[in-house]
């Protein structure tokens, strides 16, 4: 554990310190708001907010994946700039969108109140703006600024959500809520950033773009691809069975991947700047990409085998009893969610190691596969269930091999390691249910 016993795992502590804090209050939150409001108010936001993470994931054309790569301090806040300006122009880009087409795309969302997508391009340039800022922060350590963003973020936007019925604001409180803390995030990024942001020259912003172009032509592609994929279901589930089960599979999401998603992205960052440094020295690169998978491996497992097995009586007792079906979605979702945790730490390597048209043709194989499954889960199986089921099935397949390839790229490949991980986990799924079995009868 030497190379992961050092400054790793204290930067990676203290972005999961505040990823940990924020997800308390979230999580004491969600027992009130799952009371207050319905699931259909759920659904709307969730369907926004996964609308607005596909122009997120490409309003900087990737260039801000670069500022931790880049060796020279002056270009990266070049990239950084141009970032900025790109997510500037992604947010007007949409708001001609909605003024042409709201009303379509509140038609085939099933939305309750399509009036809420006038929110979208304002999202999309207030958070695409504080997440290629905190890859700066990322660049130069500053974790503990990164890890009280978080807190912000979650405690102001979770504070406006329970007040919101108090108030005499009319409309979707969650939608409300998740604009502030928006804003409030992007306003502590800014504070005190060492970065004027019209100090340059078009000839350096056109110097660096065309340095890092690879990143537009195919990790954009391929990011846009992997965004499509993992918030496909919430599109699918939309169109085919409207808001509330929307709402419901959102507070599924919510409850298992968005904890371990705080970890993994509080590891990842830290591991993205470590792995650039080192990329070139194979044996150190497979020794700490081993011992992390170890970790996060055990880290996930009792708590990924207790949700499996009674996410369907750990739902209704957090959010109420209209929750019911929530608990039914875990139970389907959770193994696909544990892979995406174990892969999504270990995702930088397509930029360090400069896979990027491999990534973009693995993001479309991932999102055709998926899509088909929930396509045909719907159509053969005609409900949600068993389309959650084949969707899982297949993304834990694809997830599972592209993290043996990231281990290929660090040096040292993982097929052992994946055939026991999969046998201690049915081990234990086993007398998880059996156990269950015994108590319930």
């Amino acid at each position: 554990m030497k190379l992961l016993k050092k400054d790793f795992f204290k930067n990676a502590s203290l972005l999961f310190s505040g990823s940990l804090l924020a997800q308390i209050i979230g999580f004491g939150a969600l027992y009130f708001l799952g009371r207050i409001y319905s699931p259909e108010d759920f659904g709307e936001v969730e369907t926004i907010m996964k609308l607005a993470g596909v122009f997120i994931a490409i309003a900087g054309l990737r260039y801000e994946m670069a500022i931790v790569v880049e060796e020279k301090p002056t270009q990266a806040k070049d990239l950084l700039r141009l970032s900025l300006f790109l997510n500037f122009a992604m947010g007007i880009f949409i708001f001609c969108i909605i003024l042409l087409f709201k009303t379509n795309i509140g038609v085939f969302f099933k939305l309750n109140d399509p009036n809420l997508l006038f929110g979208l391009p304002l999202i999309v340039w207030i958070t695409s703006s504080t997440e290629s800022i905190i890859l700066w922060q990322n660049r130069v350590k500053k974790f503990k600024k990164i890890s009280a963003n978080r807190i912000l973020f979650s405690s102001s936007g979770t504070g406006y959500k329970l007040l919101h019925p108090f108030t005499l604001v009319p409309g979707n409180g969650l939608f409300f809520g998740q604009v502030i803390a928006q804003v409030v995030a992007l306003s502590h990024m800014l504070y005190k950033l060492p970065i004027q942001l019209f100090q340059t020259t078009k000839q350096n912003l056109l110097a660096v773009s065309k340095a890092y172009r690879s990143f537009a032509v195919f990790s954009s592609p391929a990011a846009i691809l992997n965004i499509l994929a993992t918030s496909m279901p919430v599109f699918v589930i939309s169109t085919f069975d409207g808001q509330q089960a929307t709402g419901y599979f959102g507070n599924a999401y919510k409850l298992t991947y968005l904890p371990m998603s705080m970890l993994s992205l509080a590891v990842g960052q830290v591991f993205f700047e470590r792995i650039a440094r080192i990329r070139s020295q194979k044996e150190n690169t497979s020794k700490m990409a081993h011992q992390l998978v170890n970790t996060l491996f055990f880290i996930g497992i009792i708590p990924v085998i207790i949700m499996l097995v009674w996410g369907d009586q750990i739902a209704p007792l957090i959010l109420g009893s209209q929750w019911k079906e929530t608990g039914v979605f875990i139970q389907i979702m959770i193994l696909f969610y544990f892979s995406m945790f174990l892969t999504s730490s270990f995702s930088s390597a397509f930029e360090t190691y400069k896979k990027l048209k491999f990534q973009l043709g693995y993001n479309l194989i991932f999102l055709t596969c998926t899509f088909g499954a929930l396509y045909l889960g719907f159509t053969e199986g005609g409900n949600t269930r068993t389309a959650l089921i084949w969707f899982s099935a297949v993304g834990i397949l694809l997830r599972l091999a592209i993290l043996n390839y990231f281990f290929v790229l660090f040096g040292k490949n993982l097929i052992t390691k994946t055939i026991f991980a999969i046998l201690i986990t049915g081990v234990l799924a086993y007398l998880g249910f059996y156990l269950k079995g015994f108590m319930l009868s």
